[in-house]
């Protein structure tokens, strides 16, 4: 991920300024920033919460085979530890910081989707206007649709471009996920039944689980989100049109329409879609 700084920060660019010039929902934002606070709160609460009963676990476990000893209460074994935790905490912090990235790029672009039905939607409001004649709804109609097949358009390399950022993570993901789970449950079946050793391995299966399906729905929202806009362009208006601005607006909207209705999809390993479904199927 750190190889890709300069085609990440155009993705994030993309969704959260540049696709919002010519239109942007604020309902539709709300949602988004509440949607993301959302999943990012839960998100961290797991983490932390995984990394810190690992903490506790690792100080009150009696038994070390590595420096420093537990009987050694010297100040620099008290300082190896301290920077053995802080080490520790840094590199998870990063795997952390990874799945951020990813669940609010995928945030972001279900939600362009979201506001794109929104503008389709609202094109329709330009023939309710009093104050203009039927010719001058049709050409603000049509620049109006123009606008919007732009904004598809950029909105799906958009979409190509965080399949592209994010191919690494998501693969990397669905293999962790399964490994780190076969991990945990031969950890459960062959160590100690305490208290402390079980709430450390069910906080990290659920950090892991809830991890991966934070992501993984939030791909399939994009899925979901770009199936519906079809309809939403079928609704825009056209049907207002008349004569040959109505002929030649609709085989546009033909077209459109034809290639707004190709799934878009989120993939790991090259093949798995990251949907609901999917997620279903990985936990299994």
């Amino acid at each position: 991920m750190s190889r890709l700084k300069k085609k990440v920060r155009l993705v994030m660019y993309s969704l959260a300024v540049g696709l919002k010039r010519e239109y942007n929902d604020p309902e539709v934002e709300k949602q988004m920033i509440a949607s993301s606070l959302t999943y990012l709160s839960a998100l961290l609460i797991c983490c932390l919460s995984a990394m810190a009963m690992f903490v506790i676990k690792a100080c009150l476990d009696i038994v070390r085979h590595a420096y420093p000893d537990v009987k050694d209460k010297s100040a620099l074994a008290d300082l190896v530890r301290a920077l053995s935790y802080i080490v520790w905490w840094i590199l998870v912090t990063r795997v952390f910081a990874v799945f951020i990235l990813v669940i609010t790029l995928t945030t972001c672009l279900g939600y362009q989707f979201k506001n794109l039905q929104s503008y389709f939607s609202s094109l329709a409001d330009i023939f309710e206007r009093k104050d203009l004649s039927q010719t001058e709804k049709e050409n603000k109609y049509e620049e109006g649709l123009k606008i919007g097949i732009k904004l598809h358009s950029e909105s799906l390399k958009c979409a190509k471009e965080t399949q592209a950022v994010c191919r690494g993570v998501f693969s990397g993901q669905i293999i962790f996920n399964v490994l780190l789970l076969v991990v945990l449950l031969y950890q459960m079946a062959n160590s100690e039944r305490t208290l402390v050793n079980i709430f450390g391995t069910v906080t990290t299966a659920s950090a892991v689980l809830i991890s991966t399906g934070f992501y993984m729905c939030n791909a399939g929202d994009v899925t979901v989100e770009a199936s519906r806009l079809p309809t939403a362009i079928y609704l825009s208006g056209w049907h207002h049109c008349r004569g040959k601005t109505s002929i030649r607006l609709r085989k546009l909207l033909v077209v459109t329409m034809a290639h707004s209705q190709r799934p878009v999809v989120l993939k790991g390993l090259g093949y798995l879609e990251l949907s609901y479904q999917s997620y279903i199927t990985v936990r299994r």
